[in-house]
């Protein structure tokens, strides 16, 4: 996708009138937008690409939004995600912006506001998929390098000069120069510190990708954590509801 096309947006809503009201708000701002009435039909449309934003409902036929945010959270390829939605619950938001959603807006909304936050949420997409091709480009170059260069690429990128990465690695001056010219080379560095950032770049995507695997295992686990305290709510009110039936059955016996 150019950086300069439309913005592609999913609203994913099981309300037919809520979804449309979205979909002519989001495509007058600008954007592409697809429909889907369920977390499932979503999943099946986006199989193989993805939106630069996700606009979504916490009540959903099947299974709800946050289900639908953890699943995602566990992808390779994170999208930003704005929640429309009637519940009006403060657990919920605060568990859906913990999780990373660009907003939690309640209807009814504000047109500017859900404008302001789709705007907001396709911003940080491209910037990360700039981010991502960037990256992607790094490791095919660094995968390219031999294990000798990619040691001379780490002992460069740390400070030292030819003649340490020479006594490091047990060869001679000359062989760690040459070396050298060709880490640059296939890197594409036009200077040492250019080099640097290129390493410390891979470096800390690597931490980055363990970082939100461990965040998206938290997800899973506080999402379920909501999920059962819900659930628990919900059957003391249904029993309660069913003693009181009793007892007003009992008492105009």
């Amino acid at each position: 996708m150019v950086m300069n096309d439309p913005a592609v947006v999913s609203v994913v809503d099981s309300d037919p009138f809520a979804r449309e009201n979205l979909r002519l708000l989001l495509e007058h701002g600008g954007f592409i937008v697809e429909c889907a009435e369920s977390a499932e039909d979503y999943l099946e449309q986006h199989a193989a690409c993805r939106p630069n934003c996700l606009v979504l409902d916490v009540q959903l036929s099947g299974r709800n939004g946050l289900d639908l945010q953890t699943q995602l959270a566990n992808s390779e390829r994170q999208t930003p995600l704005v929640f429309v939605t009637a519940e009006i619950n403060v657990r919920t938001s605060v568990l859906a912006m913990k999780a990373g959603a660009v907003d939690y807006l309640t209807k009814p909304f504000q047109v500017d506001e859900v404008l302001a936050a789709v705007r907001n949420a396709v911003a940080l997409d491209r910037a990360d998929r700039s981010e991502r091709q960037l990256l992607r480009r790094l490791r095919t170059s660094f995968s390219l390098l031999s294990p000798r260069e990619q040691e001379t690429m780490t002992l460069l990128a740390a400070g030292d000069g030819v003649k340490q990465i020479a006594g490091q690695m047990g060869v001679r001056t000359h062989t760690a120069r040459v070396h050298s010219s060709r880490v640059m080379l296939k890197m594409g560095a036009r200077s040492l510190a250019d080099l640097a950032r290129m390493a410390d770049k891979l470096q800390h995507a690597s931490q980055e990708e363990v970082r939100l695997r461990q965040k998206a295992t938290r997800i899973s686990q506080t999402h379920k954590g909501c999920r059962d305290h819900c659930s628990i709510g919900r059957n003391s009110s249904e029993r309660s509801s069913t003693a009181g039936s009793s007892h007003r059955k009992v008492g105009h016996a």
